[in-house]
């Protein structure tokens, strides 16, 4: 009878440890402090501007992947897209850019909090701004506000409020929402 309650308490114990480990990270966002790479992007003949895509790579990795899909269509129409983690050397310095993308995954309807403190600091002078999240599900009517929400400077008379906001949805059309996405920035 002893071994069986050692044997559940083991279980138990791990369990609790495997419970407080995924907390730590997922509301900590210890997967932001990993996105230091760099990667820059240029476009066939001349370039028409130069654009920065930041995101935060998030547990999954789906939003470096929506992010490298961003990066590749400016480059197609033309831009010089520097791709970079939202803790890389380039997220500290956004002047420059024409265009400036900030990219996260959404968890509880929310970006991350290192993709709100850049957004809440980030000086873009005359630069457009969008902000992308990336999530589980097709996109619902309310999931853009719910960004905007979480995020005060991206708020009606917030310092960002004209910026273009997306979620793309992991079961939608990566290419069509991306394009979407990208054709609303450079229009």
């Amino acid at each position: 009878m002893r071994k069986v309650f050692k044997i559940i308490f083991a279980i138990f114990a791990v369990l609790i440890i495997i419970v407080v480990a995924f907390g730590a990270i997922f509301f900590l966002d210890l997967s932001a402090y990993t996105a230091t790479n760099t990667k820059t992007l240029t476009p066939t003949g001349t370039s028409i501007g130069n654009a920065l895509m930041l995101y935060d790579p998030g547990l999954s990795g789906a939003t470096t992947r929506v992010a490298e899909k961003v990066a590749t269509d400016l480059q197609a129409k033309g831009y010089t897209a520097t791709l970079a983690g939202i803790k890389s050397a380039e997220a500290s310095n956004t002047t420059n850019y024409n265009i400036i993308i900030v990219g996260s995954p959404i968890y509880a309807g929310a970006p991350t909090s290192s993709v709100k403190n850049f957004l809440g600091n980030l000086n873009h002078n005359s630069a457009k701004v969008g902000v992308f999240g990336n999530g589980q599900g097709a996109t619902s009517v309310d999931d853009v506000a719910m960004i905007i929400n979480a995020v005060p400077a991206l708020q009606n008379g917030g310092s960002l409020s004209g910026a273009v906001v997306m979620k793309i949805g992991e079961t939608e059309d990566l290419d069509a929402r991306v394009s979407d996405f990208v054709n609303q920035l450079v229009s």
